[in-house]
This record gives C-alpha cells, sequence and structure tokens, in this order.
C-alpha cells in the first residue's frame, strides 16, 4: 500500500528545492533559462542551507510584477495576489497570523483592500502555504472562500504532527480539483492535479499582462521531490501532465512561492529598475519555460534511481 506521507520531509523538500537552486537557476534570469546544467541529483545541495532560507521570515518588499500579479510575503515564503475586475485572488497564505498580517499591510501598500479579496487558493498542504489563510480571512477578508484540493485537506487533517509547524488548519470553503477554473471577474485560473509534492499538490496557470500584453505564468505548486519511490513516480508523471496544459496555454513566465529557488529577488530588483523598452525579467519565453520544466523532470528521475530497490 503506497504511504503518501512517509518518509515525505522536509529534509527532502530543502535539499530538492535547494539543488534546484544551485543546478541551474542563481544568476542571471536570462542565463538560467538558457543553461542545460541541470542538478544531477536532489543530493547535490545541503538541505541546512535550504533550511535557512526555508524559516527566515524576513519581509519582502511587496511587488507588482505585472499589471494584475502581486508578489507579497517573505523569503521563506511568498503569496501571489490577482486583481481582477471584481476583486482578489489570493494564492497561498504564508505560514501564520504574523503572514497574513504581513500580507495584508503589503497589500494595502500596494494600493490594493485585503478586504476585496474573493479567494484564497492553496496550492498544497503544506504549513507554509496554508497556515495563514483561516487567519486572513477571519481578520481582513470574510467575504473570501478557501480553497484546496480535498486529498490534501483530509490529509494534513490526519497527520497534522507530522505537517504543520505553524498556523493553523483552515476551513475549507470550496473543494479545489484537477483542471478546474476558478473564475472572477475577467480573469480565469487554470488549475491542475500535480500530486508528488504531497498527495494534493495543485499547480496553476494564470493569466497576465505586462503593459497590456498578455503573457501567461505558471506556478508548479510543490518544488521538492519526496523522499519515496512511488511519490516519486507520482511527481513525475505529475511533471509531464501539468506540461500539456502549460503547452496548450503557451506559459512563458515561471514563477515559485519560494523565491530563493528560481532567482525571484534578483529579478524583483531587475524590474524595480526596467527602463521602458527592455525586457521583464520574469518573461523568459516558451522554450525557456521548458528547460525550466526540465529541472523538475530531472530531479524525480534522478530520485526514482535512487529509491529503487
Amino acid at each position: 500500500m503506497m504511504n503518501f506521507y512517509s518518509p515525505i520531509s522536509r529534509k527532502n523538500f530543502l535539499k530538492g528545492s535547494l539543488a534546484l537552486t544551485a543546478g541551474l537557476l542563481l544568476g542571471d534570469p536570462q542565463a538560467f533559462a538558457a543553461s542545460t546544467e541541470y542538478p544531477h541529483s536532489p543530493e547535490e545541495a545541503t538541505g541546512e542551507t535550504a533550511m535557512h532560507y526555508l524559516f527566515d521570515r524576513t519581509p519582502i518588499e511587496p511587488a507588482q510584477v505585472f499589471d494584475n500579479l502581486f508578489y507579497i510575503g517573505s523569503i521563506s515564503v511568498a503569496q501571489f495576489v490577482v486583481r481582477t475586475s471584481e476583486g482578489l485572488i489570493m494564492i497561498d497564505s504564508g505560514w501564520d497570523e504574523q503572514d497574513a498580517d504581513y500580507a495584508a499591510a503589503s497589500m494595502k501598500k500596494l494600493g490594493l483592500s485585503p478586504a476585496d479579496t474573493r479567494y484564497i487558493l492553496l496550492t498544497h498542504g503544506h504549513s507554509d502555504h496554508y497556515g495563514g489563510a483561516q487567519f486572513f480571512k477571519d481578520k481582513y477578508a470574510p467575504q473570501a472562500k478557501i480553497g484546496i484540493n480535498i486529498i490534501d485537506s483530509n490529509w494534513y487533517s490526519v497527520i497534522p504532527a507530522q505537517n504543520a509547524f505553524s498556523g493553523v488548519r483552515p476551513h475549507i470553503d470550496i473543494e479545489l480539483n484537477d483542471r478546474q477554473i476558478i473564475t472572477l471577474g475577467d480573469t480565469n485560473i487554470f488549475l491542475v492535479l500535480t500530486p508528488g509534492h504531497t498527495p494534493g499538490c495543485l499547480s496553476m496557470i494564470v493569466p497576465v499582462t505586462d503593459h497590456g500584453e498578455e503573457h501567461h505564468v505558471a506556478i508548479w505548486g510543490g518544488t521538492g521531490t519526496p523522499a519515496n519511490l512511488e511519490m516519486n513516480y507520482l511527481y513525475l508523471s505529475a511533471v509531464n501532465y501539468f506540461a500539456k496544459y502549460t503547452a496548450d496555454f503557451q506559459v512563458d513566465v515561471e514563477m515559485s512561492a519560494h523565491g530563493w529557488v528560481d532567482d525571484t529577488f534578483p529579478r524583483l530588483e531587475k524590474l524595480k529598475h526596467r527602463r521602458p523598452g527592455q525586457p521583464h525579467p520574469f518573461v523568459i519565453g516558451q522554450k525557456k519555460y521548458r528547460k525550466y520544466e526540465d529541472v523538475f523532470r530531472k530531479m524525480a528521475q534522478e530520485a526514482i534511481k535512487k529509491y529503487q530497490p
């Protein structure tokens, strides 16, 4: 019988994440996207270094990345805010009440009203992604609907001790499912079930514009590879499954809630100083986006080799 949690661990998540960083994404964003030097294994990186980043709660400067997409949160983990014609959609919620408070303050700084939040969409059942949701809803956005895939909702309820470092398990208002479209006003967010990092992990494709020019952002729901054979097979299948949809949507932007795995912070700095006519530091193009997906594919393949009996 497949064991959906053990021995998936933060240590392996961190190793996988830092391998992604060390193997490809550090440095100039155009350079990382053009690189073919993929990490050979999640074991290439040390979990201790990544642990430093994962638990670094230092707030980041909130940023408007596209006309309708904002990036807020901390070095540890960020939240995405999508502005639509009928309100806001938040993707992920941080660790706890502290992150919920900072999210609200960041939104106000960007000229957004937290009370306009209509959905809080959670990518998966790790507490750094779901822990702030209930706090944010209760304090700032009582009309918001919290959503997660039911598999992960059940998962973190059954084994909370292994999964909840902080925050609270939120009350789920809506179940999020594979190939579901969340529509709010003029915006449709496409959800894809991508199990592996967690059993019910979701990835998302978000339409954005840059001065009116259309792009599509892929948010891969869970970076790190799991620590058993069965879940790594799922992870690999999920990468390939998601790739079909990113191709259909002509995805040309990737973003991660863990900004330290994909060079987010240097790119945000470049964005601050971007001049008219200069390329957008987050728009890497469809071909280079596929190279980004190849990193996850390679990580899963190497993990499968490791856990083969």
